[in-house]
Parts: C-alpha cells; structure tokens; sequence
C-alpha cells in the first residue's frame, strides 16, 4: 500500500465515511444471499464498493483500488445478471470485504506494508470467468430488467474531496454523487447534511460539565427546602423557589439532550452478527436463521463499546452449544432450520438484551459433573442447588462442556468474559433453558454510566449509595429468618437461597453489629451473582455523579468512588461488582 497521503484531515474523512460503508456492507451481503433478486440491495452494494474504490483512487490507496475494482467487476456481473449469487460467490465476496477491512485498518494504524491480495483476487477472477457463479437462467434473464445505473467511473471521489487540493490538483468536473447508503449523512461529500460529527472527548468534557451541574443544581433544592423550613413563605422565598425549580427544569432538559447525543443505535453493534452467524454455521455445518429486532434502541455509546465481545461469546455458544445438526433436529421432530433471535428495548433507564435460541437447552447433568470434575463446588454444595444454580455454573472461569476444543469453544473462556464485562457495567445477566425447547440469555445494563441513579442507604449513622442499575428489589428482614450456612448469613427469598452481608461490617462502620428488627436488605444482581445487602435505613433515590476518590484512596475495596449529595457531603458509592469479589 502506498504511504498515507499528507493530508490527514483527508484521510480522517475518508476513514470515517469507509467504516460506515463497511459497517453495511456484511449485512447487506449476507441479505441478499438469501433474497438474490433483490435488485435495489445489490444496487446499494455495488454503490458503496465504488465509493470505496473511487475515493481510495483519489487519495492513493492503491490496493484498496485493485480489489475493489476486481470486487464491482463481479457484482456490475450479477447485477447484469451474467452471473447468478450462490453461496461460493457469496464466500468469495466476504473474503474480499475482510481484505477490504483489513486494508482500511493499516490506513487507521499508518501501516503501510502491502498485504497478499492474490489468492482473494485470483477468486474474484475465477467468478468473473464463470468458473463458480454460472449464467443466469433463461427466466431470469427475461425479467424486465432495472433501470441501468449511471456509468460513474468518471467520478471516483465525492464534490467536497474533489474540490480540496491535496499535493496535486485535479481537473475534473465532478457530478453530483449518488447516495451510498440510506444512512450516510455527512460523507465525505454531504455538505448540505444536518449532521455533524463531534469526537467523543468533546462529548466526555459536556457531559462531565452537565455532571457537576446536577450536584449543584441537588445542592440548590437542598438549600431552598431548608430555607422554606426555615422561612415558611415570602416574596424572596417564593423567589428562591421559584429559580430553584426552574433551574431544575433546565438541568434536566440539558442533562436529557447531552445524554442524547451520546446514545447510539445497538444495531451499529447487531450488523456485525448476520456474517457471523452465516460463517460459524457454515462451519458447523448447521442450517440456522438469524432473527434481529429492536436495532433501534439506543444506549449510551460507553456501554455499547463494551457490549461488543459478550454478544459475540453468547451468539456463538447459541449456535456451537444451543443449535443442533439439521439431522438432530429432524430427530427430534423439530424444523430442519434452528433459530437465534438477538432483541433489545428500552425498559426505564436500562435496556434488556436477549439472546434466545430453540436449540437443546442447557444439559443440567452434564454442567454437573463438568463442576464436580473440574472441582468448582463440592458435592455437598451441588446436592443443595437449585436448576437454576447449577445454570449460573456456565460461568466460572474455563468452564466448558465442549467434548473438543475448536476454533469458536471449548477453553471455557467464553462465558467468563461475559461476566466480567457485564460486571464492569454493573449489569445483570439471567438464564432461562428447558431441555430441547432452548436457552434465553437476559441482559439488564444501565443505559448510560455518565451520571448514576442510585438508592441513598444509611448504615450505622453512615450514608452510602447503591447504583440502582444493579438493584433488583429491597424488603425487610426480621431476625428470626435469617440463618445461617457454612458460618454466613442467608435468607430464603423466592424460593431462593440469598446471602447476606451486613454493610456495616463490610465498610467497617460498627464492627460486631447484629441484625435489627427495623433493618432492611437490599438485593444486589450483578451478572448472574444475586445477594442481599443489610442496611438500616432506606433513604429514597438520588442521582448522583461519581467521582475519583484520587489516587491514594483510589483503589478501596468495595467503593467505586464518590458523590456530593444535597446537603453538601460527600458520600461513598458501593461498587456493588467488587463486593462480590471481596465476599467470596
């Protein structure tokens, strides 16, 4: 590959523009796999490996120019209807897209070594040939053909690209480009767009300035209640008030818009999972549909960066684990095609992820023995769990019930990344699986980390806050109904057994303290762990911005920093993940 052009501000716009094609691109090959007369989707995909090749031409990329020149050779062929799409020329053409990433990503990471093309465009060639892809039949080619596209290799780079002098000056008359993709807004070209791109850290500092003034806008409501208390009524209280409460009103507004601005569409993160669902299939040699719902709900972008590798472990063990042959499945009386559906929704300030297939379930005898050979419980401990205990099993570090190990599973690491990343974000995971009806993995995240609701509880005289994100229900707890189990504190709640921690003791409030008719528990989940925090008082719900506790006191067990409440104090947030840890 050539060296990146001097300009990076062009280069920038390029990478930008090219990811978002890409982001499309995956999908829409696989989409049109299974529809091939779709026209008007072969059509966009043609479009967008042009752009891509044309604007790499203008910039100097010249081996993103040689395979993508190779790549709309083959589909102007099928979109002709000289070649017909089948599954090996749809092989081939995701073969040249992973280049095509492969590439984009030395531009990103300034890497200018040339990488083997041959064997990708040898197969290109093989295709154009019709070595693979055989002509159409008669029928096809009868059909009212579509409206033939403009010729647009005159027009290898976008108005605005054009029109920027880059080392050399180009005389061409540039047409007006057609649109790559319905949700291209801002291209390279897009000068008229009413988008705009805004990096992330500008975003970061907006929302870290909204952040210190939701503290003061708490700080504010406190002060006028005390002064209302204290003042009763008057011109100049009813005008404090009056401010206070309209300050209120625009804090929540711009809180709501910077957050906005923020949240991004999970399907950005669901285009990834139709290629991979197609390849490990193909792989397995097992017939399986992809069911995608909900890409429309958005979340902050934060979580959704984080989100990326627990999907792909779910979906993957969906089909290795979950998903049978198609001959295991005829056996069963089931449809020779099994089914994973990938959904999410917005459920007040979280979203709800599921990740369900139809397969054969979770094989609770064999997750047994696996636990017991691998010596993760005890038989003891195994004799006095539930269903649903030995499910959570899945996820202790290289737990596997693979019979080999193979490229997608069978090292145990899987479901161990899935915890820890839905840990980090202080979500909740739970399983639901009957035996050859299928498996349904939950997840219950936050929508956003910037600025926490939390739920203020007092311990021992003490104020502490619990992100509400991880809090699935709080009750009272009398004396009598707690027992004890290996010398800790349990409860029967829902026909479950829940340990209990007292907080006062973990944050060594009153060391020695016993449980009190009056006190309540606050029932923790994070990931699949669920236990119950014993506090004295509940106070309400707050929201909160965390904060360092710095680099002395950065690194206390159980605390993931701290807050200014109301009243101008400064209070500890629970990191309700390292609790857990610490507890165990």
């Amino acid at each position: 590959m050539q060296a990146i052009m001097s300009d990076p501000e062009l280069v920038k716009e390029f990478l930008t523009e090219t990811n978002e094609l890409i982001e499309n691109l995956d999908n829409d090959l696989v989409s049109l796999e299974t529809d091939p007369q779709n026209q008007e989707l072969l059509n966009r995909i043609f479009r967008a490996i042009h752009t891509i090749k044309g604007t790499s031409s203008f910039l100097g990329f010249d081996q993103l120019v040689e395979i993508g020149h190779v790549s709309e050779d083959v589909l102007h062929m099928l979109r002709d209807g000289a070649r017909v799409i089948t599954p090996a020329v749809m092989d081939i053409l995701l073969e040249a897209m992973d280049k095509v990433k492969l590439l984009v990503r030395q531009i990103q990471e300034n890497d200018i070594h040339a990488i083997d093309l041959a064997p990708a465009m040898a197969e290109l060639e093989r295709v154009k040939r019709g070595e693979l892809g055989d002509p159409a039949t008669p029928e096809v080619e009868n059909e009212p053909a579509a409206p033939p596209q403009p010729e647009e290799a005159e027009q290898p780079v976008t108005a605005a690209v054009a029109a920027q002098p880059v080392g050399k000056t180009v005389e061409k008359t540039v047409k007006p480009a057609a649109p790559v993709a319905e949700k291209n807004a801002g291209g390279l070209g897009d000068m008229g767009s009413d988008t705009i791109r805004v990096a992330v850290e500008r975003l970061d500092d907006l929302m870290n300035l909204v952040g210190e003034l939701v503290l003061e806008r708490n700080r504010l409501l406190t002060i006028n209640r005390e002064i209302r208390l204290q003042a009763h009524s008057g011109e100049f209280v009813d005008k404090i008030a009056e401010t206070a409460e309209k300050i209120h009103f625009v804090t929540n507004e711009l809180q709501l818009s910077v957050l906005k601005t923020r949240m991004t569409p999970i399907d950005r993160l669901f285009k990834k999972f139709p290629r991979m669902v197609r390849d490990i299939s193909r792989d397995n040699n097992k017939d399986v549909e992809l069911i995608l719902s909900g890409g429309g709900t958005e979340l902050d972008k934060t979580v959704l960066d984080q989100l990326g590798d627990p999907l792909v472990h779910l979906m993957r063990n969906s089909i290795d684990h979950g998903i049978e042959t198609a001959e295991q499945r005829v056996a069963k009386g089931k449809a020779r095609k099994g089914k994973v559906q990938l959904s999410a929704m917005q459920e007040g300030n979280h979203i709800i992820i599921s990740i369900k297939d139809d397969g054969s379930g979770l094989a609770t005898e064999k997750i047994k023995q696996k636990a017991l050979a691998n010596e993760v419980v005890t038989p003891q401990q195994l004799a006095n769990m539930s269903r649903q205990d030995v499910f959570q099993l899945i996820f202790e570090p290289g737990f596997s019930t693979a019979e080999k190990v193979s490229n997608i599973s069978g090292r145990g690491v899987g479901m161990d990344v899935v915890r820890t990343n839905i840990r980090k974000l202080n979500g909740i995971i739970d399983l639901k699986s009957e035996p050859d009806m299928g498996t349904e993995v939950i997840l219950k995240l936050p929508l956003t980390l910037a600025i926490m609701q939390s739920l203020m509880v007092e311990s021992h005289g003490e104020i502490f806050a619990v992100p509400l994100a991880s809090v699935i229900e709080t009750f009272r707890v009398e004396t009598q109904q707690i027992k004890k189990i290996d010398q800790r504190d349990v409860i029967v709640h829902r026909d479950s057994v829940v340990p209990l921690f007292h907080l006062d003791r973990l944050m060594d409030v009153h060391s020695g303290r016993e449980c009190q008719d009056t006190d309540y528990v606050v029932l923790i989940g994070v990931a699949e762990k669920r236990y119950g925090l014993v506090v004295s008082k509940l106070l309400g719900q707050e929201e909160v911005v965390i904060k360092s506790l710095g680099e002395y006191m950065g690194n206390i067990p159980g605390i993931a920093g701290g807050t200014i409440t109301g009243d101008g104090r400064v209070r500890l947030i629970i990191d309700s993940g390292s609790v857990i840890e610490l507890l165990s």
